[in-house]
């Protein structure tokens, strides 16, 4: 009895070893998912564009650089994907400035989207009885994309290039922030404007910071096919820099009313009294119109030869010949 009890003392002492020793045993690390990214080859003057497939359809959409999250597309695509929008609040009519004859119907849903060469995703498809895209059948953010980083790819490396890493606040945001005296402005990238254009209560800001001066000169900002926001043309104090960024050519939105006091061209603009808040003057002793943002055009990221979006790491990196 005495050699049986000692055994089973033995076996048990063995058991709380082995228990001790499987608790203070490091946990076994499980492999992280290595990260997802990609590289789009844009073709010289070009946008960077992607195939993806949503619902019932291959579309091919442009990538953009300075909105998150939604997918546009263009009808005639959408209805041949076979998309239906979400029951009662899918469907609403908008009236701006914006918009190809000032008004358009937007239906939407979420949809699950597989791009190519990366993960499936869901995001927010938006579709729009007005065309949105010329160059292709919609409009993808580039937030939209299961991707860790996305690397554009515009051209050969330059002689005496530099990398430029922009910070963003937020993973899932493509936009930046910085301050220009009493501002915080917004600033997004955009290859698909050909200018740097910003609205007057940032121009102001840059303005009194002696960072530009008005050149009196009209221009016109085309966001969408049938658009045509007027500008005044900016012209940068030597040296002048966004983020580290040359100003190259900026221009400021201003009200149709301002642009034919500056030239007759502006009979040419398609905006009205609804888009004027971007275009206020601002005064020092009063802030109108919406926040002032700034959108960075091909002026300057034409001179760059990468661009990648690093969604983890929160920032833009870009490679350039500045």
């Amino acid at each position: 009895m005495k050699a049986d009890l000692a055994m089973r003392m033995v076996l048990a002492m063995r058991a709380v070893f082995a228990a001790l020793l499987i608790g203070l045993a490091p946990p076994v690390a499980l492999a992280a998912a290595p990260p997802v990214a990609l590289d789009i080859a844009v073709a010289p003057g070009g946008q960077p564009h992607l195939p993806l497939r949503i619902k019932n359809a291959d579309v091919d959409v442009r990538l953009a650089l300075s909105y998150d999250g939604a997918l546009v597309l263009n009808a005639a695509p959408a209805a041949r994907a076979g998309l239906k929008a979400f029951p009662l609040i899918g469907k609403r009519t908008f009236k701006s400035a914006l918009i190809p004859g000032g008004e358009a119907t937007f239906r939407g849903n979420l949809y699950d989207i597989a791009p190519r060469g990366l993960p499936k995703s869901t995001v927010p498809a938006i579709w729009v009885d007005k065309p949105i895209a010329e160059d292709g059948d919609g409009v993808l953010s580039v937030t939209g994309l299961k991707v860790d980083r996305l690397g554009l790819v515009l051209g050969p490396v330059p002689a005496g290039s530099r990398v430029h890493t922009l910070t963003r606040p937020d993973k899932g945001s493509v936009m930046m922030k910085m301050r220009v005296g009493d501002e915080n402005i917004t600033v997004s990238l955009e290859l698909n404007s050909p200018d740097t254009v910003m609205n007057a209560r940032a121009a102001a800001a840059l303005a009194k910071a002696g960072l530009v001066k008005r050149a009196g000169e009209v221009g016109f900002w085309v966001p969408f096919p049938g658009v045509a926001l007027p500008f005044e043309r900016l012209v940068p104090a030597p040296g002048a820099q966004l983020l580290g960024l040359p100003l190259v050519r900026p221009a400021v939105r201003i009200t149709e009313a301002q642009a034919k006091q500056l030239d007759a061209k502006a009979r040419a603009g398609t905006s009205t009294a609804d888009d004027d808040a971007d275009a206020v003057t601002v005064t020092a002793s009063r802030k109108k119109g919406r926040d002032p943002w700034i959108l960075i055009g091909r002026d300057v990221l034409g001179q760059c030869s990468r661009i990648e979006f690093d969604r983890p790491g929160k920032t833009w990196v870009l490679t350039c010949g500045f």
